[in-house]
């Protein structure tokens, strides 16, 4: 189907609020802005700055280090368009801790045998140390692989548009910005008629597709969802 952006314009007629480029200031205003949330991982070289601004929206700037380079992301999410429930996802894999203990065992077994003279002092030193070292190694990437985290998305769509993690900085911190964020989702959404939720959506997706947020397939699969909606085909 090639008539989104067609029902996109047509839809526009509705008079209230929708998601183009030139509606939102682009000038922030200090007085506008609200609570903040810093997430950082100096491990994976991760920064992440939550800021509530205006009545319904969210600034987000999100720096990330892959394969030597840096990326950055500064873009703005219009919280009415969120569903208040998102994804949770914890990771743990834990074959690495395994690895890591079972290397640490093995450096404790050579030290052992060293100190029983079972075997050659120089053989047990370079058995321990690489085993010793296996054991760090395999901790740090236990660590690094370690997630938990909340995955917001688009409310009709599903398109998933940012990610929080939990605990960062910490527990008391995460908790009340969480339940400040889903509180504020949940309030502005209240008023604000289905069919206008699903247009007000659909522009955002598009918006953030251009701006490279999210992919063309993860644009493509929201944009299906809300046109299969009843109240948009109305």
């Amino acid at each position: 189907m090639q008539y989104d952006e067609e029902v996109i314009i047509a839809n526009a007629v509705l008079g209230d609020h929708t998601d183009n480029y030139e509606e939102f200031d682009q000038d922030i205003d200090p007085e506008k802005l609200g609570e903040k949330l810093i997430q950082t991982n100096t491990l994976k070289g991760t920064y992440r700055e939550y800021q509530l601004y205006a009545p319904r929206h969210l600034l987000l700037s999100f720096v990330e280090k892959k394969k030597a380079k840096t990326k950055e992301k500064n873009f703005r999410i219009d919280l009415a368009w969120l569903s208040s429930e998102p994804d949770h996802n914890k990771i743990v894999v834990w074959k690495w801790l395994y690895a890591a203990l079972a290397a640490g065992a093995c450096a404790g077994l050579f030290l052992f045998l060293a100190i029983a003279e079972m075997l050659k002092l120089e053989y047990c030193l370079v058995a321990g140390v690489i085993t010793l070292t296996a054991a760090l190694i395999c901790s740090l990437i236990f660590v690094y692989l370690m997630r938990d985290e909340y995955i917001f998305k688009s409310y009709f769509g599903g398109a998933r548009l940012f990610l929080i993690e939990n605990k960062k900085p910490d527990q008391q911190k995460f908790d009340n910005y969480f339940i400040s964020l889903q509180q504020i989702i949940d309030r502005t959404q209240a008023n604000i008629p289905v069919t206008e939720r699903l247009v007000g959506e659909l522009k955002m997706c598009r918006r953030l597709r251009d701006e490279g947020i999210i992919d063309d397939e993860t644009y493509t699969s929201a944009r299906t969802a809300i046109f299969k909606h009843d109240q948009y085909k109305t």
